[in-house]
């Protein structure tokens, strides 16, 4: 089984998507329906396009950087940019996570956030960077694709 496999039959995929108002404490509720798949060890980081932050489960993570295990120095520059760019975060017994307002405000959150699954991790968006990146792609340019795929 391949990592996406086990994530789906193993554990709770992380899909749908929700909108929450980040705390005076900056902390972010987490959905109950993302807690199980997340678990309590989470790790954030920037996406590579910079525009929000991805949010990985522990083996999620650890699995990535596994990937980028190689002597090869292009790869070493790679595991140093994505390990040494990440934050591991607790998500605590109510479901609260703080992200550092640093990484939040590099990618525009200050007070609401939306969280969109996307099966392995978890993206939290400001909204207006959100709208923009779903534009991106026609709900025509999405079937075509799907069709492509034989999932349509």
């Amino acid at each position: 089984m391949d990592g996406l496999e086990e994530i789906v039959f193993a554990r709770k995929a992380l899909t749908g998507s929700a909108v929450h108002t980040i705390d005076a404490k900056g902390r972010i509720i987490v959905p109950a329906k993302f807690r199980e798949a997340l678990g309590s060890t989470v790790f954030a980081l920037k996406s590579a396009d910079g525009r929000c932050i991805r949010i990985y489960p522990e083996i999620q993570f650890l699995r990535m950087l596994e990937k980028l295990c190689h002597s090869d120095v292009r790869m070493t520059a790679l595991r140093r940019k994505i390990s040494g760019s990440a934050e591991q975060l607790r998500v605590d017994t109510q479901g609260r996570m703080l992200v550092p307002e640093e990484m939040r405000l590099s990618v525009g959150i200050t007070e609401k956030v939306h969280l969109v699954g996307m099966i392995e991790w978890l993206e939290l968006w400001e909204e207006q960077s959100l709208e923009t990146a779903e534009e991106e792609l026609s709900d025509e340019e999405a079937l075509r694709m799907m069709a492509d795929l034989g999932i349509a």
